[in-house]
């Protein structure tokens, strides 16, 4: 996004993220997140010396692979640029996860199962970015080509957890109505 004012502006940080989401051979659903940060301009780290602009100041990455029902089989992270030599002891926090299933409260189960203090922030973060990446994975289910989005879930009779979660989805509204009729609600007066 440009500024329209012409004000002079000079880039001092820049955060990549980027999603990648798989179907695998094997049937489950996969999605790999990477967080890399930078700076346009050569630093002096206390632990890492000089980094020179443009190389990561974060390369933090995470992979999960989940069942048809969004239970998560595999968790992976690695973190392959970090500024504290500790960051990368939480490598192994997202196995805590495995076993759970992603959905309605899903925020709050990770609170629960990891702790502040327990994982890098940015993972933390990435994992925002990660789950909605991979229900867009999913969203065209397994034999995708020609068919249209969520067209395998039409006839469902349990409310998928993205029903009433944004305006677009709200329970009143045209888009339930047409494409989930079976959980539509009447607007309240």
């Amino acid at each position: 996004m440009n500024k329209e004012n012409g004000e002079r502006r000079r880039r001092m940080h820049k955060r990549t993220v980027e999603c990648d989401g798989y179907l695998r051979d094997d049937g489950l659903w996969e999605v790999e997140a990477r967080l890399i940060d930078t700076k346009p301009f050569a630093q002096q780290d206390r632990y890492r010396g000089q980094i020179r602009p443009g190389e990561p100041v974060h390369d933090i990455a995470l992979r999960l692979a989940v069942n048809d029902d969004m239970t998560i089989i595999e968790a992976e992270t690695i973190m392959r640029s970090t500024p504290f030599p500790t960051c990368i002891e939480v490598e192994p926090i997202l196995q805590r996860l495995v076993g759970e299933r992603i959905g309605k409260g899903w925020r709050a189960l990770v609170r629960q199962k990891i702790g502040p203090l327990e994982t890098c922030t940015h993972l933390s973060e990435l994992l925002g970015p990660a789950v909605t990446a991979l229900f867009q994975t999913m969203s065209y289910g397994k034999t995708p080509e020609g068919g249209g989005s969520l067209d395998h879930q039409r006839n469902i009779t349990e409310r998928p957890f993205f029903i009433g979660g944004c305006y677009s989805w709200r329970t009143d509204g045209p888009i339930v109505a047409e494409m989930f009729p079976q959980f539509v609600t009447k607007p309240s007066c």
